[in-house]
């Protein structure tokens, strides 16, 4: 009896003389050619199917010491480089067929050694019959595995009708009873991937209709803009947005897009100004060109520290009052952790909130393109729920909500749980054009070490928030770029203002003593101690042994 690795190679054998020893595919005609490739679509079904299968029992055969494991003996770290280096694939690709292993996996019971079912019997077995490709296997188990909250019967009940749809069955169940391997079955269509997907998010809202409370975690983690090189004419452009960003760019591109250019004269370019060029008189308190206030309402409470000025309770174990540091921290030129991708997808998103406040963009609606991010006010009052980003629909975090707040072009509308609007934000909080200029003057780029984005493209951060009664004054302003803004809440860098200047106080890794300093280098304190140590050094040599001084005139 033939083993399955011969059987396997009987069929590539026959799929060769099938396809012509050259390669060359023979038909004859358009209808034979679309006969072959849905021959080859069942082929191609059925190879994946197996592949999981066969994925499944090495991922099965490596839970075990490391010695013992079956991807150790074949000489590589895992299963999916024994898929990369056996089925010469990619490693995403391979790492899909790990993941698909995983979901039809069947666990052992130890009480009888059977096996008990798997979290998706229905699309399992329609995988393993080749209804079902790879991608539409992961299309369906991916959105159900992510929604934690969807009960184990839910799961099942969702398995079986996208089983059925998946097969081109009845979705009612009208004919289970019948034998599936008979001709007899009328079946619908086989769906693409993309029909599953749709059809699997459906049944997931119909399920979960709440859904997950969004997070920022992943997005922030896979944030990227990546601009290519010159390529016949053209430069490529590739990354993932936050919704915040994305939403805030469709903003502007429907503004450029827009019939209606606005000012007369002004056709459809991007025109510049000064930051004190107010054009149709002056801006006031409307003022937030590059990002306005820096409030952070219901996060930045904690940084105002203890200054004269604010007096603001810390807790902390430390008789310092710092919040206890990791052991092990990074050196100070690790200290910035964004990759340059990241770092480009920052620079991208300061430069749309500078474009949006600058004043210069066409406008949209009667009124600049203005980025608006609703929440209801129970849930802004309780910290719960979601934000939604007006137009591009995205649900945001409440934290990307208050970051959203703080740039410039933006206005929060808060309503009630009945939808009716509770109050819309006004410019008094803004920092106006006079108080950006001074503040500006002040610290001339963004307050965390390390960083020199200029503090003309910063976001100015209320130190005490203003929700907490923070005045919107100079002696409560702080420039922030994009990122630091963003990532203030995350403790490792603390802010106050003392006797009307800026003092930070860093992570362990940046200062063992975790000491309130000044952000600015003193120039003329770095001189007269240079001066001083010179003097004094000049003063303890003998005359003799002196070098003489020349006069170069």
């Amino acid at each position: 009896m033939a083993s399955l690795a011969e059987e396997l190679a009987g069929i590539d054998r026959l799929l060769a003389d099938a396809m012509g020893s050259s390669g060359a595919v023979r038909f004859a005609g358009d209808g034979e050619l679309l006969d072959v490739v849905q021959a080859l679509g069942r082929v191609l079904r059925r190879v994946e199917g197996a592949v999981v299968a066969v994925t499944e029992r090495i991922v099965a055969r490596d839970q075990c010491e490391r010695d013992g494991r079956f991807s150790t003996r074949a000489g590589c770290r895992d299963a999916a480089e024994v898929l990369r280096r056996t089925l010469l694939v990619d490693g995403a690709t391979a790492r899909r067929f790990v993941t698909a292993a995983g979901a039809v996996h069947r666990e052992v019971d130890i009480t009888s050694g059977g096996l008990l079912p798997g979290k998706f019997p229905g699309l399992a077995a329609a995988l393993a019959e080749g209804f079902l490709s790879l991608g539409g296997f992961l299309a369906c188990t991916g959105p159900l595995q992510k929604a934690v909250r969807i009960g184990v019967a839910d799961r099942l009940a969702a398995d079986t009708v996208l089983a059925r749809f998946a097969c081109g069955l009845p979705l009612d169940g009208s004919g289970d009873d019948t034998d599936d391997t008979t001709a007899a079955v009328e079946r619908a269509p086989l769906p693409t991937t993309d029909e599953l997907a749709a059809l699997a998010a459906h049944i997931v809202a119909r399920l979960d209709p709440d859904g997950a409370e969004p997070s920022d975690r992943a997005g922030k983690r896979r944030r990227h803009f990546t601009i290519g090189k010159l390529r016949d004419g053209s430069v490529p452009v590739r990354g993932e947005l936050l919704p915040e960003v994305a939403a805030q760019l469709q903003k502007l591109i429907d503004s450029l897009l827009n019939p209606k250019t606005g000012d007369e004269g002004s056709g459809s370019a991007v025109r510049f100004r000064p930051s004190d060029d107010t054009g149709d008189g002056e801006r006031g308190e409307d003022d937030h060109e590059h990002g306005g206030d820096g409030d952070r309402d219901g996060s930045a409470a904690k940084y105002s520290t203890g200054s004269a000025e604010y007096g603001a309770e810390e807790v902390s174990d430390r008789a310092d009052g710092l919040e206890p540091h990791k052991a092990t921290s990074p050196p100070v030129e690790s200290a910035d952790l964004r990759t340059h991708a990241q770092k480009r997808h920052d620079a991208f998103a300061t430069a749309l909130m500078v474009a949006a406040a600058s004043g210069g963009m066409p406008t949209l609606g009667g009124a600049a393109p203005t980025l608006v991010v609703s929440v209801t006010a129970e849930d802004f009052a309780h910290r719960t729920g979601r934000a939604t980003v007006e137009g591009a629909g995205y649900d945001v975090p409440l934290g990307a909500a208050d970051n959203a707040g703080c740039a410039g072009g933006i206005q929060r509308v808060l309503f009630d749980e009945n939808g009716a609007i509770v109050a819309i934000s006004t410019s008094a909080r803004l920092f106006n054009a006079t108080q950006r200029r001074a503040i500006v003057l002040r610290d001339r780029e963004c307050l965390i070490p390390g960083c020199h984005i200029p503090a003309e493209w910063c976001e100015i951060h209320h130190v005490q928030e203003h929700a907490r009664g923070g005045p919107t004054h100079t002696s409560n302003g702080a420039p922030l770029c994009w990122h630091h803004h963003r990532t203030l809440d995350e403790g490792n860098w603390r802010i106050r203002i003392r006797n009307g200047l800026p003092e930070i106080r860093g992570p362990g890794w940046w200062d063992p003593y975790a000491r309130w300093r000044s952000p600015h280098l003193d120039y003329q304190a770095v001189d007269d101690a240079l001066d001083h140590t010179r003097n004094t050094a000049r003063a303890r040599e003998p005359a003799q042994e002196r070098e003489p001084t020349w006069n170069t005139r």
